[in-house]
């Protein structure tokens, strides 16, 4: 995906935080599970502020679950946009992935849950609009 630095970096800043448990080996996970590209690695040796793009264009920043600002919840929400929730729901499953349910319509759109091997609950969200 080919997109001019001012946009990825405008992109980048505005991402989707994306608070993870065992934060390296879940971003391996994400890029070889789930198609995400790594666009800009932090200066720290730290992964928090790790900047990614998913295959939709969308763009997040990876931090540890452990940081002070999750306020010690259990379970941080992580939502990941999607273009084809069905698609992305049969590759996954068939791919091994322990999948939580089955995609289901709430009133943002379809939706599916999965699970990492780490702990981390993936929502995967085909935004709709159903005002038509």
């Amino acid at each position: 995906m080919a997109l001019p630095g001012d946009v990825i970096d405008r992109e980048v800043i505005n991402g989707i935080p994306l608070y993870l448990n065992e934060a390296k080996m879940a971003l391996n996970f994400l890029v070889e599970k789930f198609g995400f590209v790594v666009h800009r690695y932090p200066v720290s040796k730290s992964l928090d502020g790790v900047s990614v793009c998913d295959s939709s264009g969308n763009f997040y920043k990876i931090f540890s679950v452990t940081r002070e600002n999750v306020n010690n919840k259990k379970d941080v929400q992580r939502i990941i946009n999607t273009t084809d929730c069905l698609r992305d729901f049969y590759n996954m499953a068939t791919d091994g992935l322990s999948i939580l349910n089955k995609p289901h319509y709430i009133p943002e759109g379809l939706v599916f849950e999965a699970l990492d091997p780490w702990g981390n609950r993936y929502t995967f969200l085909e935004k709709r609009d159903y005002t038509d």
